[in-house]
């Protein structure tokens, strides 16, 4: 009976009620599409920086530069052949990259970037190929030749067959240059490699910078990612005191707690939304419990308890709490499934981000995968309902304490 009249008083005022319902469909819509993406996000930067930058577990010398266009070569790493052989059996792949900061040089124009000198046979066991668009020859077939940005093809207006001079220091702190072809324009999906970064092939590294054996980092790809902190011990006491070890979520911690922060600014927001979902319920409630004088004292004349009217008002709470939060969870979950699947293309947003120079140190995947969690969902949802029983209850309150003679008077 309770709910029965709870529906119909609902949908009798539905003018008034529809503005609470929008409330509590913005504010749980916001729980459930501010979380996913928030998530999405997180995940988006360690996956990028895990596959453009570091990998899972990334050594590199002591006191190497973190941000910016410095790249010293002047103290590099060695692997030896038993280390080389526990990467082998410990990790999914490895490889060794050597970064340095070249000038290049193309006619009466120059500019530094940020170059990539690889394995070809390990690189890609780390870092995948899948998002790359490639003109021209593959990385792994660059030999003595260079593979640049899209970037710095754009800036000294490169294009496939030209021949620039590549300019930089040695390992022992010599001036070299030598003339390199340019066999090959790649977008890696990483801005700040995009914009101001080349590929050196191996046979184009070992004479530019004669570093021997050395390198400037080893990058690991484990099955588990939550195994790093442990591979990193271990490969820090077999590297020694020259080297550093660093970890997926050491690189990507102060991004990550960034996105927390606005995971916590977009819970206020909701909690806004919700708490004027609460004040328009309440407001409803007790409009509704003053237009309907004479109908509570009729239903208390006939016995209806205290307990019933503020049963029956508080239901009337819940039927809006559960439409407003059933249609909020359903229609934003709809929309974070959708992206969930198919992605959201982050291309136009990071060619803006080039073209600026902005974010050239973080590592951004050119796809935005976002989280679509049916308990985030539901969360969301009991939240909202929680939230408009709570608001009708001291309306309800005020309700029952009428007394039924006077209210059938009135």
């Amino acid at each position: 009976m309770f709910l029965r009249l709870a529906f119909r008083n609902v949908t009798r005022n539905w003018q008034r009620n529809i503005l609470s319902l929008v409330s509590v469909v913005a504010g749980v819509a916001v729980i459930v599409l501010g979380r996913g993406f928030v998530s999405g996000f997180k995940e988006n930067i360690i996956r990028a920086q895990v596959d453009t930058v570091s990998g899972h577990v990334l050594a590199r010398p002591v006191d190497y530069p973190s941000t910016g266009l410095q790249h010293p070569v002047d103290a590099l790493l060695t692997v030896d052949a038993d280390t080389a052989a526990w990467l082998d059996a410990e990790t999914a792949g490895w490889t060794k990259r050597t970064l340095f900061s070249p000038r290049v040089v193309k006619g009466p124009d120059s500019m530094r970037v940020r170059a990539i000198g690889l394995d070809p046979e390990t690189d890609p066991s780390v870092f995948p190929r899948t998002e790359w668009t490639v003109q021209g020859c593959p990385i792994e077939e660059a030999g003595r030749r260079v593979v640049v940005s899209p970037g710095v093809a754009r800036i000294l207006q490169i294009e496939l067959g030209d021949v620039v001079i590549v300019e930089s220091r040695t390992s022992a702190g010599a001036i070299n240059a030598l003339n390199a072809e340019v066999c090959g324009i790649t977008k890696s999906g990483n801005p700040g490699q995009d914009r101001i970064g080349i590929f050196a092939g191996p046979e184009l590294v070992a004479e530019l910078l004669r570093p021997g054996d050395g390198t400037s980092h080893v990058m690991a790809l484990l099955d588990r990612r939550d195994d790093a902190e442990s591979v990193a011990q271990e490969l820090q006491s077999r590297l020694g005191d020259g080297a550093e070890t660093a970890t997926w979520h050491d690189e990507t911690k102060a991004l990550v707690e960034a996105q927390e922060m606005r995971q916590a600014m977009l819970d206020l927001i909701a909690f806004v939304l919700l708490a004027m979902a609460a004040t328009g319920i309440a407001n409803t409630v007790l409009m509704a419990a003053y237009e309907r004088v004479r109908e509570i004292g009729t239903l208390r004349a006939l016995g209806l308890t205290r307990r019933g009217v503020v049963t029956l008002f508080v239901t009337e709470g819940l039927v809006m709490g559960v439409v407003g939060a059933v249609l909020g969870a359903l229609l934003s979950g709809a929309a974070m499934y959708n992206w969930a699947v198919k992605g959201i293309d982050m291309s136009p947003l990071l060619a803006e981000m080039e073209k600026g120079g902005t974010y050239d140190n973080i590592p951004v995947a050119t796809m935005l995968w976002v989280e679509f969690s049916p308990a985030t969902m539901l969360g969301a949802a009991v939240f909202g309902v929680a939230v408009a029983v709570l608001a009708s209850i001291y309306p309800a309150l005020l309700a029952s304490r009428m007394p039924p003679a006077e209210a059938v008077r009135a």
